[in-house]
């Protein structure tokens, strides 16, 4: 990484992949040895601590950089904020209909039930709302930003360094994706996952600013855990707005693949 360079985006693209190699390697070695410290072995646990131990490097690595203010008050753009919110809600539909084709004889409820890993107590196994806050605040604040760092920040913009903005796109949303392994819905999830981080790969090479991918990632996590713990999954599967629930998720069907080939050809 260079350090004389002080504008924030500009600062993530010089950070090597052999340095964030080493940040990964060191952020799984000390996960490991708090968890044999404290006794304490949950997924959970595990995938919090390690993305601290990155934000940490994250820190150190963009640290004096200047430009974010800018990047805050870009977001609040019109433009912008119409783009946080198509690409968040379109994407939740494009899961939803992958997730669906994936598991035929699945019903909609057992895919909403299945977008997210049981939230089990570290002890005894048992729900605990401890545990579900914890998770929540890790997949709507952690995820996304220390995610958005790495496979935005640094993974693709070396990659296209190196090899070109579509080897870029492709490639690190497969990773993206297949980091995505764990889930329930192991197919269904990496692709629908791999999709959303083409269109974030879009989005962060057409704006170059990594606050609008954290916030449409972290949207696109609020809306999982609404639609999978609130009545509000009622409104896809049912109901006085089934018809515009239908019209969204036709229209997310032609969107997202439309803007993905249109903005990698152009973009390329």
């Amino acid at each position: 990484m260079d350090f004389s360079v002080k504008d924030f985006n500009v600062r993530l693209r010089t950070i090597k992949l052999w340095e964030l190699s080493i940040a990964l390697v060191i952020s799984f070695l000390l996960t490991g040895f708090v968890e044999n410290y404290l006794n304490v072995y949950s997924p959970q646990f595990e995938y919090i601590l390690f993305f601290c131990f990155m934000m940490v490097f994250f820190l150190i690595a963009t640290f004096g950089t200047t430009g974010f203010n800018k990047d805050v008050n870009d977001l609040f753009k019109t433009s912008n904020i119409l783009r946080v919110l198509i690409l968040a809600i379109a994407n939740i539909f494009i899961a939803f209909f992958i997730q669906t084709m994936f598991s035929p004889l699945d019903s909609l409820f057992s895919m909403i039930n299945s977008i997210s890993l049981p939230l089990m107590d570290i002890a005894s196994g048992s729900s605990n709302p401890l545990v579900f806050f914890v998770e929540m605040f890790s997949a709507i604040i952690i995820a996304p930003i220390s995610e958005e760092l790495f496979f935005r920040g640094v993974l693709f913009n070396r990659l296209k360094i190196r090899k070109g903005f579509v080897f870029g796109l492709i490639v690190s949303s497969i990773i993206f994706g297949l980091c995505h392994l764990n889930y329930p819905d192991h197919i269904a999830h990496i692709t629908y996952t791999c999709i959303m981080g083409m269109t974030l790969c879009i989005l962060y090479s057409r704006t170059d600013n990594l606050l609008l991918n954290m916030v449409v990632h972290s949207l696109y996590n609020l809306l999982s855990y609404l639609i999978v713990y609130t009545p509000f999954q009622y409104l896809l599967i049912g109901g006085e707005f089934s018809s515009l629930m239908g019209l969204l998720l036709l229209s997310s069907l032609i969107f997202i693949p439309v803007y993905i080939l249109y903005f990698t050809y152009k973009l390329k």
